[in-house]
C-alpha cells in the first residue's frame, strides 16, 4: 500500500465522491433506471454494457467485465497509478489527501522512483539540446536526411544526440555522488575497467515511455554499420523490457486510451516513421521478441492486433514465433492476424516510399490467425512426402488444441482439411484425442481456484460452482444486509464451525468477514480498497462481479428482508454438504457398534431435514 492513509480513502474520500458525477467527467452517463450506464471506455461496442451503480459506488462493464470504484476507474481510464489517481479523484471532490506519515519506507521508495523519473527527463533534454549542438549534427542528419523526419517529429519524439565524451553525462546532470549512483541504477552509467563512463556515446538516443507519458529506458542506435546497432538500457527498478511497448504511450494517447487496432512493427524507426505519415497505433517491442505479457497488455486496450512482418524468411519466423506465444492467452472478441510486406521493404521504407495508405492496405489485408498457422506451418514441410504429412498434420492438430476458443479451432481444422487431404471428421477425431490435456490447461486458465487466483471473466456459473463461493459473492455485494444480521447470525462461530469442518475456502471467509466486523458501514466500493493489494483483493474483485441476481421480477432490487433470508439459506447451503459427509462417516460407525456416534448423528439429520424443507 503506498503512503496514502487507507482511513483517508475509505472515510473520507469515497463516501464523500459521487460516482457517477466522477465518471460523467469523461463519458456522457445516460439514467437507467437506479443506474446510469453509456458505451464501455475501456472497449470499442456499439451497445452500451458499461454500468454505475450509485449505491454501490462502483461500475461495471457486461461486455469486457471491467470493474471498481472510482479510484479505479480513473486509473484505468488515465493510465495513472494508484497514488496518483487517488490524488485525481481528491482534487475532483475538493478534498486535501492525507498521508501516512508513518509509512517511510513506501515514502522513501516512491520518492526514489520520483527522483528517476526525473532524471530520465533531465537525460532526455541533454540528448536534444546535444542533437542541436555543432557535434549533434550528424544525429541531426541522420534523423532527416537517412530516415526523412521532420522537425516537428524530432521535436515531439524527444529525439537526441549522445556525445562522445565519456564524462558527459556526470558533467551535465550529476550535482552530487548520489546522483551518479542514481544514473548507474538506471543504466545511463556504467563502471568500467577505467572508472565510471557513460553508456551512450556518439549515437543517435530515442526515449522509451511507459504508459503515462514517463521516460523509462532509451534506444541508442549508431548512425552506420558500427554494433551492436542499437543499444537499451537494461532494465530497472522502472523498467521491464518484457512489460513495456515502444509507441504505446503516444498510441492510447492520440486514440482517447482506445485504439481501433495496434500494430505491431518490428523497429523504434518503423514506430516514429509510420506515426509521422499518419498511423497513430503502431507499436514495437523493446529489442525482444513479443512477449506474452506485451500481448496481455495490448489486449487491455484494443480487440484488434496486427503483427506486421518484412515478408522474408526472417519476418515470416517472427510472424510463427508471435503466433506461438498469443496462441495460449487468445481471448474471445480478440481479433489477430498477420501482415507481411513485400520482401523489399519494412513500414518505414513502405511509407517514405508508396505513404501510408500503400501501409494500411497491407494492414487491412493481413491473414488472419487461422490462415497463416495453416499456410506457415504447411509450407515448413515437404507435404508430398507421407512422412513429413503425418508431422504436419500432428503438429498442427497440437497447436491448435491449445487455442482456448472453440470458434477459432473450428476454423482451423476446416483450414487444414485441404492442405492435409484429411476430413474434418477424421481431424476432429484427432482433436479429441488431446482435448483431456488441453481441457485440464483450459480449466487452469479459466477456472477459478478457492484461492480465487484465476481469470476473473470464467462462466457465472464456474465462479459461483460451490455454495461457498456464492456465499462471499454475496458478502462483497451486499455488505450492508451482512453487519446488519452479523451477531444476530453469530458469524463468528458460522466461521469456526466451518474451518473445524475443513471447508474449502473458509480461511478467505474468516478475513472477509473480520473486515465488515471491524467496518460495519463499509460498501462495496470500500470492499475494494480495504483488500487492495492484500491476499485477499483477487477474491473480492472476482466475486463483486459474479450474477446473484437479487432482483425482483420487475427488475428492481430484491427487498431487504428478504436478502435477509437469502442469505440466511447460503449459510445453511455452505455446511449442507460437509454435514451430510459427516452424517456418513456417523453412519458406518454406528454400523460398527458405537453408540456414542448416535446423538450427534441425530442432531445432524434434523439439521440436514430443516435446511431442505
Amino acid at each position: 500500500m503506498p503512503f496514502i492513509k487507507k482511513s483517508f480513502i475509505t472515510e473520507k474520500l469515497l463516501p464523500n465522491v459521487a460516482i457517477e458525477k466522477l465518471i460523467n467527467n469523461y463519458v456522457q452517463l445516460k439514467k437507467a433506471g437506479s443506474n446510469y450506464t453509456c458505451c464501455c471506455p475501456f472497449h470499442h461496442e456499439k451497445t452500451p454494457s458499461f454500468s454505475v451503480t450509485p449505491s454501490k459506488q462502483m461500475f461495471y462493464c457486461f461486455g469486457c467485465k471491467e470493474h471498481g470504484n472510482v479510484i479505479d476507474f480513473v486509473m484505468k481510464y488515465k493510465n495513472l497509478g494508484f497514488v496518483e489517481a487517488v490524488e485525481e479523484v481528491a482534487q475532483f471532490a475538493g478534498i486535501e489527501v492525507e498521508y501516512d506519515k508513518s509509512s517511510s519506507h513506501s515514502k522513501d521508495e516512491y520518492d526514489r522512483l520520483k527522483e528517476y523519473y526525473e532524471l530520465m527527463d533531465r537525460c532526455a533534454s541533454l540528448f536534444s539540446s546535444c542533437l542541436k549542438s555543432a557535434e549533434g549534427q550528424v544525429g541531426y542528419n541522420y534523423f532527416k536526411n537517412n530516415r526523412g523526419l521532420s522537425d516537428e517529429t524530432i521535436l515531439k519524439c524527444r529525439l537526441g544526440f549522445a556525445p562522445a565524451n565519456p564524462r558527459y553525462l556526470q558533467d551535465a546532470i550529476c550535482r552530487n555522488p548520489a546522483d551518479e549512483k542514481k544514473l548507474i541504477d538506471l543504466g545511463l552509467l556504467v563502471q568500467g575497467q577505467y572508472g565510471v563512463h557513460a553508456m551512450y556515446r556518439n549515437r543517435v538516443m530515442i526515449p522509451i515511455f511507459d504508459k503515462r507519458g514517463r521516460i523509462i529506458s532509451f534506444g541508442g542506435r549508431t548512425m552506420g554499420d558500427d554494433k551492436p546497432k542499437y543499444m537499451n538500457t537494461k532494465e530497472t527498478a522502472i523498467y521491464r523490457k518484457r512489460q513495456e511497448l515502444f509507441g504505446l504511450y503516444e498510441s492510447l494517447l492520440a486514440n482517447n486510451n482506445r485504439p481501433q487496432r495496434l500494430v505491431v512493427v518490428e523497429g523504434y524507426m518503423d514506430v516514429i516513421s509510420v506515426r509521422q505519415a499518419g498511423c497513430s497505433y503502431a507499436v514495437a517491442s523493446l529489442g525482444t521478441a513479443t512477449t506474452p505479457e506485451q500481448i496481455q497488455t495490448m489486449f487491455r486496450y484494443t480487440d484488434r492486433i496486427v503483427f506486421c512482418y518484412d515478408g522474408d524468411s526472417a519476418g515470416r519466423n517472427a510472424a510463427w514465433h508471435a503466433l506461438q506465444i498469443i496462441t495460449p492467452i487468445m481471448q474471445e472478441g480478440k481479433e489477430i492476424s498477420f501482415a507481411f510486406l513485400p520482401p523489399e521493404h519494412d513500414p518505414d521504407s513502405l511509407v517514405r516510399e508508396k505513404g501510408l495508405d500503400a501501409f494500411v492496405k497491407f494492414l487491412d489485408e493481413a491473414m488472419s490467425y487461422p490462415e497463416f498457422l495453416v499456410l506457415h506451418n504447411s509450407q515448413s514441410f515437404n507435404l508430398q512426402d507421407p512422412n513429413e504429412l503425418s508431422i504436419f498434420i500432428n503438429n498442427s492438430i497440437k497447436l491448435i488444441a491449445q487455442i482456448p476458443l472453440s470458434a477459432v479451432q473450428m476454423v482451423c481444422i476446416k483450414l487444414l482439411s485441404t492442405p492435409s487431404g484429411i476430413s474434418e471428421n477424421q481431424l476432429y477425431d484427432m482433436l479429441k484425442a488431446n482435448k483431456d490435456s488441453v481441457k485440464e490447461n483450459k480449466s487452469e486458465q479459466r477456472i477459478i481456484s478457492e484461492s480465487f487466483n484465476n481469470d476473473r471473466k470464467a462462466e457465472a456459473g464456474e465462479v459461483l460452482k460451490t455454495p461457498m463461493r456464492k456465499l462471499m459473492a454475496f458478502i462483497v455485494q451486499q455488505p450492508i444486509v451482512v453487519s446488519s444480521v452479523y451477531h444476530e447470525f453469530s458469524l463468528d462461530t458460522f466461521v469456526a464451525l466451518c474451518k473445524r469442518m475443513n471447508v474449502n475456502g473458509s480461511s478467505h471467509l474468516e478475513g472477509i468477514l473480520q473486515l465488515i466486523s471491524e467496518n460495519p458501514e463499509i460498501t462495496p466500493a470500500n470492499f475494494i480498497e480495504l483488500t487492495r493489494g492484500s491476499e485477499y483483493e483477487k477474491t473480492v474483485r472476482f466475486l463483486m462481479d459474479a450474477p446473484l441476481n437479487l432482483v425482483t421480477t420487475t427488475g428492481a432490487e430484491l427487498p431487504f428482508n428478504d436478502r435477509i433470508d437469502y442469505f440466511a439459506v447460503l449459510l445453511g447451503d455452505v455446511l449442507l454438504k460437509p454435514l451430510k459427509e459427516r452424517a456418513q462417516m456417523l453412519k458406518i460407525q454406528l454400523s460398527q457398534g458405537n453408540p456414542n456416534a448416535l446423538e450427534e448423528y441425530g442432531v445432524i439429520q434434523r439439521i440436514i431435514r430443516n435446511n431442505q424443507k
